[in-house]
């Protein structure tokens, strides 16, 4: 299983883990083939160009606040299900 398999084990385990840090964060959603811009002093910003989806995410401590992983992980699989029905 590869590095980027685990990760997303991880990112989608229940319940919502909060031990995930914006690295990881950032890993994921460069592999779903989103933008991660700054948004800011103290955050940043993921964005799904194709639905023009953009997601705020304050950085304060090493792990990203459940609340904004929920986010994600509905993004994602968004992203998934828009990529199955292109193929």
């Amino acid at each position: 299983m590869s590095t980027l398999e685990k990760l997303k084990v991880k990112f989608n385990e229940k319940p919502i883990p909060n031990n995930i840090s914006f690295d990881e964060v950032e890993r994921l959603a460069k592999a779903y083939g989103c933008i991660v811009v700054a948004g800011g002093k103290h955050s940043k910003k993921v964005v799904d160009v194709p639905s023009g989806t953009v997601i705020p995410i304050p950085m304060h401590g090493k792990y990203v606040q459940e609340a904004y992983i929920k986010e994600l992980k509905d993004l994602f699989r968004e992203i998934e299900t828009r990529n199955r029905e292109v193929d």
